[in-house]
């Protein structure tokens, strides 16, 4: 059954952010949310996670209500990467990525061999193995990013959840991330503003518009030039010369 939002709505001070959305990722796959600024793509993120209560609705993991499991329960299951992570204390990559075990550690105990082999294997699959004593300020936003998720990965996770980790980055890291994201033994969900990165690298998607989810299906069932005009107000030309048949969209200019 896994992770499954259902009927969720969020309202702050009297304000809907959410209203009615329902999303049950498949086991593996990758899920994008998209939508435009404000349409409750992050406060979605966090419902899942656990780290908002919604005020209508459940979220379920394995058929529980997650706000019913304990949090380091929840946090062995459930790993998220956000936006963007800063720190003024002086760590080094493994030190980052060493925090992922803190959810199957007691406090004060040492670290275990186990423990230790998955934040090994989280580095390596990130290709971050040459760079574990780098100094954290040294590094690059992209960087960071990797090393967000090689800590992510070091939870041993079985949902992860990120929220538009390719803003801020170039064209080559955007792709790199996602390359990396993609082949992850894992169910993902992840926010994105970028549409054409989104049909490249999920199996699925869901448009929030005004807290609502507006389409769901695949790539290229969802991301049409009606759906494009209705939800960004944006004239576009949506062909299927991307990898795979999958759709590319050309924007045109905004709708007069």
């Amino acid at each position: 059954m896994s992770l499954h939002a259902d009927r969720v709505g969020r309202t702050i001070d009297g304000h809907l952010i959410l209203d009615g959305v329902t999303l049950a990722p498949e086991p593996g796959s990758v899920v994008g949310l998209l939508g435009p600024n404000g349409s409750g793509k992050s406060t979605l993120l966090r419902l899942l996670a656990g780290l908002l209560t919604p005020t209508a609705g459940v979220v379920t993991l394995d058929g529980s209500p997650l706000a019913d499991l304990p949090r380091r329960e929840v946090a062995r299951r459930l790993a998220v990467v956000e936006q963007q992570a800063d720190t003024q204390v002086e760590l080094t990559v493994i030190d980052v990525v060493r925090l992922g075990r803190v959810p199957h550690r007691r406090a004060w105990t040492p670290a275990t061999a186990r423990g230790e082999d998955a934040v090994r294997a989280a580095l390596a699959r990130t290709g971050l193995a040459d760079r574990t004593h780098q100094p954290w300020h040294t590094l690059s936003g992209g960087e960071r990013q990797r090393v967000q998720i090689a800590r992510a990965l070091a939870q041993e996770p079985r949902e992860l959840l990120l929220d538009e980790p390719t803003n801020h980055l170039d064209i080559h890291h955007q792709l790199d991330l996602l390359n990396l994201v993609a082949g992850l033994p894992v169910t993902t969900v992840v926010a994105l503003h970028d549409l054409n990165l989104a049909a490249m690298y999920c199996d699925h998607v869901a448009v929030l518009h005004t807290g609502r989810v507006h389409a769901c299906g695949t790539p290229g069932d969802v991301l049409t030039e009606e759906l494009i005009a209705e939800v960004y107000g944006v004239r576009a030309a949506v062909t299927r010369d991307g990898a795979d048949g999958r759709p590319h969209v050309r924007f045109l200019g905004t709708l007069a």
